[in-house]
């Protein structure tokens, strides 16, 4: 009887073993990272991992500015739990950390320089910050997602998303940078200046949303602005909501459109 039992305990042990290393590998990961980048700065992000992802797998991939949202808002049990239920395909999410720290002599942050071109174009110090965020994000901040995560190299398999002044500067990418991604989804865009561009590459989607109850005087914006992007081309999904400028709402929308564009495929 005794040996019975040691048998039994010894199998519940190998079991258990099995399971947790099952466990694990269905577990996702979010890696931070450091970047050392042309201009001298360190820059900061992180890319989302979902568990059981293989490292021959090509995901798609979304693309985030702003990314400390993905820290600050639980975006990681959002989508642990929308690929659980099968409410989505597994999807790599790459993170650029914003700068959040004042520029010194002004009164804005270095994500605001960084992201809106508009500030920049009377003014050198702010022309130059934003030159080097693009650079960043165009030439060091992609290629690193890529060497380092299971993603997708293909602009169909790409998404942009930002939101506030980081959906400013996914719209003027879309303009600078036709061809890197097919998708830009943009909420609650404040200060985007697009009158200097031309035509955008056929296929360019943007998927604009912002809520009634934005700051004050922003009705005409939204409007025209979705003017002045259908004029050179772009098609656009837009809609509004019932809300301000708010990071829940935006995290909402992000779930439905993960929902919208990652449905859960059976192998």
């Amino acid at each position: 009887m005794k040996k019975i039992f040691i048998l039994s305990a010894a199998f519940f042990v190998l079991l258990l073993i099995v399971s947790c290393g099952r466990k694990s590998s269905k577990t996702s990961v979010f890696n931070e990272f450091e970047i050392s980048c042309q201009d001298g700065t360190v820059r900061k992000g992180g890319y989302y991992v979902p568990g059981g992802t293989k490292s021959k797998d090509a995901l798609p991939v979304v693309y985030m500015a702003d990314g400390l949202v993905f820290k600050d808002c639980r975006f990681q049990s959002m989508l642990d739990s929308l690929i659980e239920i099968r409410a989505i395909s597994p999807v790599i999410v790459a993170c650029s950390f914003e700068n959040k720290m004042s520029v010194p002599g002004y009164n804005i942050a270095y994500r605001n320089a960084e992201y809106v071109e508009a500030l920049a174009k009377n003014d050198n110090k702010l022309a130059q910050l934003f030159e080097n965020h693009y650079k960043y994000f165009t030439e060091e901040f992609i290629p690193y997602i890529e060497k380092k995560a299971p993603v997708s190299k293909s602009a169909d398999d790409r998404i942009f998303f930002g939101t506030s002044n980081s959906a400013d500067f996914g719209i003027t990418l879309s303009m600078r940078k036709q061809g890197l991604m097919n998708e830009y989804w943009c909420y609650s865009p404040v200060f985007s200046d697009i009158r200097d561009y031309g035509l955008v590459q056929d296929g360019t989607t943007y998927r604009i949303c912002w809520g009634i109850k934005e700051e004050v005087g922003m009705d005409d914006y939204f409007p025209n602005l979705l003017k002045d992007i259908r004029k050179r081309g772009g098609t656009i999904h837009s809609w509004t909501f019932n809300g301000g400028h708010d990071r829940e709402w935006w995290k909402y929308w992000f779930s439905e459109e993960l929902k919208r564009k990652f449905p859960y495929q059976v192998k």
